[in-house]
């Protein structure tokens, strides 16, 4: 056991430490951050793909790109297809009795097999997290068509920063969606109240708005109760939210979607 974020008195905080704690933040994979011009790669002409601005975590390794990067890649052949990928090349010197350990990162094309089709290369194994040494991990593809070289793709997705995600499960937000289920005594009515006022802001937050709100019910017995809900109604006066039944029946069970607008 090793206290990593903490004082040791010695150097002890590595870049395979940080490599870890940023895997089991934002994943053990590939992604672009929301920088810059988020590396997104351009045809410059037949042979040049330009790579723009901006940061990608690799299997925990963050690299960044502060200006715009071109890769060269081989021209097409006639009558033939072939996929290329532009891939960062990681690599640590374990070389020698005393290697430096340094890493390096650098781009490099897999090219692919010319054919009738367009086939990807094959992407030597290897992991970073896993410690390995020479570790090449595809970022973008490019493809060719005969001598016509296509538009480039990422292949790696964006990563969605934490302060979107905090916004996209706000109480604030809307529309807002909520889920649940309710028993209810219908006996003797052809209609039952799934909510009253106060029943209604202790699960919505607040009071109904007919103008933006709905809700969807089902019978959530079947066919134990042999009622169907032939629809929802908002009643102004009492404030109450109905469910129209096909026929009279006791309890039942009832799910609901409430979907709030905003």
């Amino acid at each position: 056991m090793e206290i990593v974020t903490g004082k040791a008195g010695v150097p002890h905080v590595s870049s395979a430490d940080d490599g870890r704690r940023i895997a089991g933040e934002v994943g053990t994979g590939s992604y672009v951050l929301q920088t810059g011009g988020k590396l997104a790669p351009s045809l410059v002409d037949a042979n040049t793909v330009r790579i723009a601005t901006g940061d990608m975590i690799v299997q925990g390794r963050h690299i960044g790109v502060t200006a715009p990067e071109d890769v060269k890649v081989a021209s097409g052949s006639q009558g033939k297809k072939r996929m290329d990928y532009i891939c960062v090349h990681y690599t640590r010197d374990v070389s020698g009795s005393s290697p430096t350990l340094v890493e390096t990162v650098e781009w490099k094309v897999l090219q692919g097999t010319p054919g009738s089709s367009a086939v990807a290369p094959s992407v030597p194994k290897g992991s970073i997290l896993d410690g390995d040494a020479d570790v090449t991990v595809p970022i973008c593809s490019v493809t060719f068509d005969g001598l016509t070289t296509g538009q480039p793709k990422l292949l790696i997705p964006e990563l969605t920063p934490l302060a979107d995600l905090g916004d996209s499960v706000s109480q604030n937000e809307y529309p807002k969606v909520i889920c649940g289920s309710v028993v209810r005594n219908a006996s003797g009515f052809n209609a039952v109240m799934v909510f009253g006022p106060e029943q209604f802001k202790e699960i919505a937050g607040r009071a109904f708005d007919n103008s933006k709100d709905c809700i969807s019910v089902i019978n959530a017995d079947g066919n134990a109760t042999g009622a169907l809900v032939m629809g929802v109604i908002y009643d102004p006066n009492t404030k109450h939210i109905d469910a129209h039944l096909s026929g009279t029946t006791g309890a039942i069970r009832l799910n609901y979607i409430i979907t709030l607008g905003a």
